[in-house]
């Protein structure tokens, strides 16, 4: 094959050297794929481009590839859209994902807690909990083993609020929007039933003891008829059963947050338990 064939409609370029046909969509499995042709085999992807190979949700803000390559590996040219760090990781902290060299998830909640904001570093951990890539033991002691590494204290202090039962980034941010405001933590997507022992619904989140349900309402729900004529009924059922449903959408999480926790400040006030 020529170089004026490669250079051709038929093919994109993606890093230095490296083509590929222009009809395979980008994606991050070929983004680290054409970096593996120029990095060396002792390569391993970490940080962001690790968290996307595990489909743990980070922010989107550097789409570049991250590779730890030893310091004593070849050189790497130096491509715009491939960030090398140079320092080892131990064996035991390397995994095969679907043939390629990735740090394992433990690492990675420490690599994400030196590079995202905090509210992300949840959302991830929450993510990863819930799709079992890690579980809260194995952060935990892979955490207590870590001296002066960056990130440790931030990645200790966030184990806390991680929640295995939260189902989306939205609803991470937020049960940590009420958390952060000084609320006491909601319950996240536990099964709600009558005195019968009737189920009701399920709600994103919630404080059981006083019958208040929180419900973040994402676009789907409002343009899929379907979905909204259930939501519809499940609120009926709660509702009915005295339950307080509370509605937050994408414009009150992240436009009027603090008026939503007004929202669930007042009602937590206006209907505290029995003493």
């Amino acid at each position: 094959m020529t170089a004026q064939q490669l250079r051709s409609s038929q093919f994109r370029h993606v890093f230095y050297d490296v083509y590929v046909p222009a009809s395979l969509d980008d994606s991050v499995q070929v983004r680290c794929d054409a970096a593996a042709l120029i990095l060396p085999p002792t390569a391993v992807f970490c940080g962001v481009t690790a968290a996307r190979l595990y489909d743990v949700p980070v922010p989107d803000g550097d789409l570049r590839v991250h590779a730890a390559v030893p310091a004593t590996a070849p050189t790497v040219p130096r491509i715009k859209q491939l960030k090398v760090h140079g320092y080892s990781i131990p064996a035991g902290q390397v995994c095969n994902l679907r043939g390629r060299r990735v740090i394992g998830p433990e690492r990675l909640f420490l690599e994400l807690a030196a590079s995202v904001p905090r509210i992300d570093l949840v959302i991830a951990g929450d993510h990863m909990l819930r799709r079992q890539v890690s579980t809260r033991e194995l952060l935990n002691a892979f955490l207590k083993d870590c001296h002066r590494r960056r990130g440790v204290s931030k990645a200790r202090l966030a184990m806390p609020h991680l929640e295995p039962r939260s189902d989306s980034p939205p609803e991470t941010r937020l049960r940590m929007l009420i958390v952060d405001a000084g609320l006491p933590r909601p319950v996240a997507n536990q099964d709600v039933f009558n005195d019968w022992g009737v189920w009701l619904a399920r709600p994103d989140l919630s404080y059981p003891a006083v019958k208040i349900a929180i419900e973040y309402e994402g676009l789907h729900h409002q343009q899929d008829h379907g979905q909204y004529s259930r939501d519809i009924e499940r609120d009926g059922r709660m509702i009915d059963d005295g339950w307080i449903v509370m509605r937050v959408n994408k414009d009150g999480l992240f436009r009027t947050p603090r008026q939503v926790v007004n929202r669930v400040r007042k009602a937590l006030s206006a209907h505290r338990p029995p003493r």
